[in-house]
């Protein structure tokens, strides 16, 4: 059981959001990785698991771009135990391919998160789609209701 109050697991799990996108953007793959549980999931249309073969994965794509942006935004955080959460918030992801090409998405992320060695990572983060421009990337997308 651990002391942590609602508004700090808030907090803390919006720094792992954000230190996601800017990892992304930075290109620092080794603290990408680290952002995952040991046992972490990360779904963006094909499921990668286990922190090591995320690490792997996240340096062979970012070795396709010459500059990324992810753009959070929309964050909400429900804590569902006393080391878990989930979250969901939105993303506006710009690249630009190693060709010059840019592409564009506008998506959400949706998260289970886990107090793992103090921190809060992510168990399991789920990538769907709104829409993109410049390729077509087979992402799930968000489900929307009917009128």
């Amino acid at each position: 059981m651990t002391d942590w109050t609602d508004a700090e697991v808030t907090a803390a799990v919006t720094d792992t959001i954000l230190d996601y996108a800017e990892f992304v953007d930075t290109c620092e793959a080794d603290q990408w990785a680290d952002l995952f549980c040991e046992n972490g999931v990360f779904d963006e249309g094909s499921i990668i698991e286990g922190r090591e073969n995320l690490r792997v994965h996240v340096r062979k794509l970012l070795r396709l771009f010459d500059a990324t942006a992810h753009h959070i935004s929309n964050v909400r955080v429900t804590r569902t135990g006393d080391e878990t959460a989930d979250a969901r918030c939105y993303v506006y992801a710009w690249h630009q391919r190693t060709n010059g090409d840019h592409f564009e998405i506008w998506g959400r992320y949706l998260d289970e998160l886990r107090l793992e060695d103090g921190r809060w990572r992510f168990a399991r983060r789920r990538v769907e789609m709104f829409g993109s421009r410049g390729w077509d990337i087979p992402l799930e997308r968000v489900q929307r209701r009917e009128l």
